[in-house]
């Protein structure tokens, strides 16, 4: 299993992330780089999404315009072996602390020269659990870069509670309302090259900044639960992997945190992402 240092797992407790570099080794990289462009190709004649696919307004198979492959464990083993595996694995069961199990894994495109902000937002507030020990792992599959819409991480936020993402009655899936310029100041790019991974902890506030360069941004997001935190709420992707123990065994208990919790709308029906949610008219 590999286990970050002491001062890694320190950083990360303190900031709610962690930047650490050349994770993957080459050969297993180039096998999820080629995988994902495979997938990518598949959805070329798309011509509407799927269960897997969620496709930007005018996509064609002549300009594909794939947003995003969720549940990518169900298309091909390398996102099992590794999202299960002792390297990935073991990064997340090390910051979680103890026993982790799979959620959910989606692999985002941010396409050039416009490819959509993402508002700031914290993971546990859309799909809230018994507990906010959750961690996300993002791995990019090209360089990401500030020009291209890497992730943005305003750190210690995760200490501060969770924060409202609805406004005026409305779900916008983001908590843009409630957090400062003073906050936004403060935010690191996490710029990484493939291979490398950045963590980030289920409360911190992050987002990214639109595509404003001539390649695209990819990026393979696996989130990872603490056993014993249980979902209230549907799942927002699912997957026939959801739940299943990464390390450790699972729990019989549910660790149940103090507070009052507010709920995302009912994803059960299906849920349309956070595009469609961020973009989509107020009411009247």
């Amino acid at each position: 299993m590999t286990i970050p240092s002491s001062d890694a797992i320190a950083h990360y407790r303190e900031t709610g992330y962690l930047e650490l570099r050349n994770v993957v080794e080459s050969t297993a990289l180039q096998r999820l780089i080629a995988t994902t462009d495979r997938l990518r190709e598949a959805g070329r004649g798309l011509v509407a999404g799927t269960r897997h696919y969620d496709l930007e307004p005018g996509h064609s198979p002549d300009a594909p315009r794939i947003r995003r492959i969720a549940s990518p464990t169900e298309l091909d083993e390398v996102y099992v072996e590794l999202a299960f595996g002792e390297v990935l694995g073991g990064i997340a069961a090390a910051l979680i602390g103890g026993p982790v199990k799979f959620y959910h894994s989606k692999i985002n495109f941010k396409l050039p020269h416009g490819g959509a902000e993402i508002g700031w937002h914290q993971d546990w507030s859309v799909f809230p659990h018994t507990n906010t020990n959750l961690v996300a792992i993002s791995l990019p599959l090209n360089p990401s870069r500030r020009l291209n819409g890497c992730l943005r991480t305003i750190p210690g936020t995760h200490r501060q509670g969770p924060r409202s993402h609805w406004d005026g009655g409305r779900y916008l899936l983001n908590c843009n309302a409630q957090t400062t310029p003073e906050e936004v100041s403060r935010a690191v790019d996490s710029e990484l090259d493939p291979g490398d991974i950045v963590a980030h902890h289920g409360l911190v506030v992050h987002g990214s900044a639109p595509n404003r360069s001539e390649t695209m941004r990819t990026t393979w997001i696996i989130q990872y639960a603490a056993a014993d935190a249980f979902a209230y709420t549907a799942p927002v992707i699912d997957s026939i992997h959801r739940n299943r123990m990464v390390h450790g065994e699972p729990s019989r208990f549910a660790r149940v945190e103090a507070g009052s919790i507010e709920l995302p709308p009912d994803f059960s029906a299906g849920y349309s992402g956070i595009y469609t949610l961020q973009d989509a008219p107020a009411a009247s």
